[in-house]
């Protein structure tokens, strides 16, 4: 085609490279009708003269007799010209307007390329989308669409109790450490507070006394969990005495041989009768026991219960331990959120357990303060 000579113009180049700028920040994605106004071709709007006016109006009508533009306007009023009928350009034909101004496809960056195919691929929420957009992931000869493709198999996973490079492995072609260090975007991609899926397997530290035990009390805090096993009164007989160093997700692991490791305290009974008595109970699940959390009065501690609960059925909060701090808590006594560090913890409405649903966390809600657990 021989282009005339109304292209080289400055005020046509001016339209032409504004609507490929349009086109750049687009950036793929559906664009919408540009409204043709004063931003996009001043020289039409401020033309002194009617037939200026015309003259650019035909240019417009010329590109899209050309199958470049598609120009829409309003139903035609009396004594109105056309482009005063907010008009609008349709880009037809994006290759010939980059041609003709010389301005090709740019070439997208990996970072753009991932955040391309998250939101074109990604099977979650716009929001966790919006997250996970900032946090590429790269793999030698894998594009950015293969990748995600892949991540979304990863709640199938959150069940079984994997390591954290067992998960890497089956997702991406047998490397086992494309994850490594990715746990907040496993954690935002699964929803859920902490990524369910440990570096090595959890680490119980068991405290056995000499008094057979008939119930298992988890506690949250290692300096609590440390003054409960040298305690000399009667609060903690009959119970096994867990150190659980994080917790995880369904804590699914903490009941299979890989996903956990178990450490009896020195300063507790050693029988091997009893030792693996509570081996048998937690692996195997060879009796029935009571099961109790004692933790922090918060959210978090709130959410442990709401977790465990998914490996040991009827679990609640222990109520001795929190009786006390729940007595401090509405005594007006406790500590903000911000004041902890605590402000992102979130809120949930239930964990199942009785005593924690019905007491704990009505009150921290009308609270709207925590307690720590070593208070």
């Amino acid at each position: 085609m021989n282009r005339p000579h109304w292209l080289n113009q400055s005020d046509v180049q001016t339209l032409l490279h504004r609507l490929v700028d349009k086109l750049d920040r687009a950036d793929d994605k559906p664009l919408r009708p540009v409204k043709l106004d004063r931003k996009i071709l001043p020289a039409l709007f401020d033309a002194e003269f009617e037939a200026d006016k015309e003259a650019y109006w035909s240019y417009l009508m010329q590109m899209q007799q050309w199958g470049w533009l598609a120009i829409k306007t309003d139903k035609t009023q009396p004594g109105k010209a056309q482009y005063e009928l907010n008009p609008r350009i349709e880009i037809v034909d994006p290759a010939f307007l980059r041609q003709v101004t010389e301005r090709p496809q740019p070439v997208k960056s990996s970072a753009q390329l991932w955040r391309d195919a998250v939101y074109s691929k990604l099977n979650v929420d716009e929001t966790i989308r919006e997250q996970v957009a900032g946090q590429k992931l790269e793999i030698a000869g894998k594009t950015a669409a293969n990748i995600v493709e892949r991540l979304n198999l990863l709640p199938n996973l959150i069940d079984e109790p994997l390591l954290l490079r067992e998960v890497s492995a089956r997702l991406f072609w047998g490397q086992s450490k494309v994850l490594d260090n990715r746990q907040a975007m496993i954690a935002t991609l699964l929803n859920v507070d902490e990524c369910p899926f440990p570096e090595s397997p959890i680490q119980l530290q068991v405290y056995l006394s000499t008094t057979p035990f008939s119930g298992v009390l988890f506690i949250e805090n290692l300096a609590t969990f440390e003054k409960a096993s040298r305690d000399t009164t009667a609060r903690f007989d009959g119970l096994v005495l867990v150190f659980a160093s994080g917790f995880k997700g369904t804590a699914k692991r903490l009941r299979s041989v890989s996903g956990v490791s178990v450490y009896f305290a020195a300063h507790g009974h050693l029988a091997n009768q009893d030792c693996q008595r509570f081996c048998d109970w937690l692996i195997h699940d060879s009796e029935k026991l009571p099961v109790w959390f004692w933790g922090d009065l918060d959210y978090s501690g709130m959410q442990i219960i709401k977790s465990l609960r998914h490996s040991f059925e009827g679990l609640d909060a222990w109520q001795p331990g929190y009786q006390p701090m729940l007595n401090e808590l509405l005594a007006g006594n406790g500590h903000e959120a911000i004041a902890a560090n605590k402000s992102k913890q979130k809120s949930i409405d239930s964990t199942g357990a009785e005593y924690a649903d019905n007491i704990l966390l009505s009150a921290l809600a009308a609270a709207g303060k925590f307690l720590d657990q070593e208070f």
